[in-house]
């Protein structure tokens, strides 16, 4: 069964830059996100991992659109992009999630970030009045290195949680 997920992107005020977050365990800049817990609207999860993730405490403004991922691991995920605005707290640059934490130029974005940020951020910024639905693979290398990312990471939290 797919995972759901949530995603938000946040520009600054003229939106000219994009807030991003540089990964603790694979060490690329995406947007904020996650998984939604139990209990927890799409919104809910969006501005939870937003605050987790960079520190910032983001409004929801709208929902952008729902991607299908086809080849992730479990089975697919499903993830819903929301853009929001920031209302307070202060940039993060290390946490148990986090890297780093910047804003970005949406023409000069990070090297190395997921394929489909840049999909995410364009989607954004066509103001669509309607929901953007799209399914996006991957290119097969990338999606065995994604598999044996999660593999390797949920490895690491396993064997350093009997450490503890």
């Amino acid at each position: 069964m797919p995972t759901e997920g949530a995603t938000a992107i946040v520009f600054n005020v003229d939106r000219t830059r994009v807030l991003m977050v540089k990964r603790e365990d694979f060490r690329v800049w995406v947007l904020p996100g996650g998984g939604i817990e139990p209990g927890e609207t799409r919104e809910q999860a969006a501005m939870r991992e937003t605050r987790e993730e960079t520190g910032y405490e983001i409004a929801v403004d709208r929902l952008v659109g729902r991607y299908w991922h086809p080849q992730t691991p479990g089975g697919g995920s499903v993830r819903y992009l929301f853009e929001g605005h920031v209302i307070g707290g202060a940039a993060i640059q290390n946490g148990p999630e986090t890297r780093g934490v910047d804003f970005f130029l949406i023409d000069a974005l990070p090297a190395r970030m997921l394929p489909w940020v840049k999909k995410f951020i364009a989607d954004a910024l066509t103001n669509s009045p309607s929901i953007i639905e799209r399914t996006l693979y991957l290119p097969m290398w990338m999606a065995v290195g994604i598999r044996l990312g999660y593999a390797a990471r949920n490895f690491r939290k396993r064997y350093f949680r009997k450490q503890k």
